[in-house]
């Protein structure tokens, strides 16, 4: 494809998101880092409870069992604290477009990502597999949502993700893999995959060390130099390991059989053991895949890392939109490189995700919150005739998600072993 051509579509992928970035937003997330973005301008603990942002917050969803504050390390924190800065030195006081800056770092990671998905497959197969890519990941509703409405982060760490797998030096790769990890903690299931891709090689030992102490490292360094109290963040960060409620996946089946009052009183303490199951499911699957795949060649390193995030998808307890990004951008370079037969998979997983997105957020109503107070009472009195009928959709298009997910794992594990030149 020719470079005119790549910058145009990457700078209409920009505008589209751009677009949406000063005047929506989600309630719960977005509302928290424009709280997050102030309190590190004012002294506040980013860890803590989060008040209101004065002149500045839009919504107040937040209850006693969800309360304003957050569970990263300190990558976003700082980010926000950021864009919080800019905010203040340009001196317009108006908070759209405070808003607009919030969203900056999460559209240019998007937009990003779009292009090291392109690069990374066009290196290896230039033709027509890169052009789709990127017209698959600038242009689906999907992460435009995420990235330019939403304002969810997690193609940043992606980024990471994908310059890890594209280095040649183990310890580069250990690098990214720990930036990672920074980002936000969900790349952590990829770390063994992507370092440990021999175990007698010492390089590889080097790097698995570096991916994950670094992390830890610079977490460290930010809570001595900001002097942030780290009371809270063992409790705040650990609460997400076994965290559960609705979920885009079968798991929604367990909270619509509770809701109906079919359980008894026990259920939720098994369930919250339950919860924890895709440690030791992750544990042992990534030694699977690691046996049964050359992790030291392309394509056996993505299909390591896709049979990772599989597991992650259909245990966790609590599986929201944005984890299936982490799906989505290794199945699009394993769907271009290697396995074209995958590519209608893909396609019902993507549409399944964007039914769930829809449904479980409203109809996007939600999203207008910034510049609509009311959204709340216009959501109720929109959903209250339907609203049986959009909880067994809910229940409906998070069991497919995980049937998508077993199925494209039984294509993997059933598949032939990868033969391609070491990376």
């Amino acid at each position: 494809m020719p470079v005119r051509r790549i910058v145009a579509l990457l700078v209409l992928g920009l505008m589209i998101r751009e677009a949406f970035s000063f005047w929506t937003g989600h309630p719960f997330d977005f509302e928290l880092w424009v709280r997050l973005g102030y309190a590190v301008n004012h002294g506040g603990d980013p860890y803590g409870i989060l008040p209101p942002a004065p002149g500045l917050s839009f919504a107040n969803l937040f209850s006693s069992d969800s309360t304003p504050t957050i569970a990263y390390l300190p990558f976003w924190p700082l980010l926000t604290g950021l864009m919080y800065a800019t905010y203040s030195m340009i001196g317009l006081n108006d908070r759209f477009l405070y808003y607009f800056l919030l969203k900056q770092p999460v559209i240019i990671g998007d937009v990003t990502l779009a292009y090291l998905l392109y690069s990374y497959i066009s290196s290896r197969k230039p033709g027509a597999s890169g052009a789709w890519v990127i017209l698959f990941w600038l242009f689906s509703p999907f992460t435009i949502m995420l990235s330019g409405v939403w304002g969810m982060f997690d193609s940043i760490a992606i980024c990471f993700i994908i310059l890890s797998a594209s280095a040649v030096s183990r310890v580069k790769s250990g690098l990214w893999a720990g930036l990672g990890v920074f980002a936000k903690s969900v790349p952590i299931i990829f770390v063994t995959p992507l370092t440990l891709r021999n175990i007698r090689n010492g390089k590889s030992i080097v790097a698995i060390v570096v991916a994950l102490t670094l992390p830890l490292s610079l977490s460290a360094a930010v809570f001595l130099v900001m002097r942030w109290p780290v009371t809270l963040v063992n409790s705040t960060i650990a609460s997400t390991a076994g965290k559960g409620g609705w979920s885009m996946s079968i798991w929604d089946v367990f909270f619509y059989v509770n809701s109906l009052g079919w359980l008894p009183s026990s259920a939720p303490l098994i369930y919250g053991a339950l919860g924890l199951v895709w440690i030791p499911a992750l544990l042992v699957f990534t030694w699977v895949a690691i046996r049964r795949f050359r992790t030291d060649t392309d394509e056996g390193l993505f299909q390591a890392l896709l049979v990772c995030a599989l597991i992650f998808l259909i245990f966790k307890a609590r599986v929201t939109e944005q984890y299936a990004l982490y799906l989505l951008a290794l199945a699009v370079i394993d769907v271009a490189l290697w396995n074209p037969q995958r590519k209608t998979l893909l396609t019902l997983t993507t549409i399944v995700a964007i039914i769930y997105l829809v449904v479980n957020n409203y109809f996007l109503i939600r999203f207008l919150s910034p510049i609509y107070p009311g959204y709340v009472n216009f959501e109720n009195a929109m959903i209250a005739p339907f609203s049986n009928l959009i909880t067994i959709f809910h229940v409906i298009a998070g069991t497919a998600f995980t049937v998508l997910n077993v199925k494209y794992l039984l294509n993997l594990l059933g598949g032939r072993r990868s033969s391609l030149r070491p990376v």
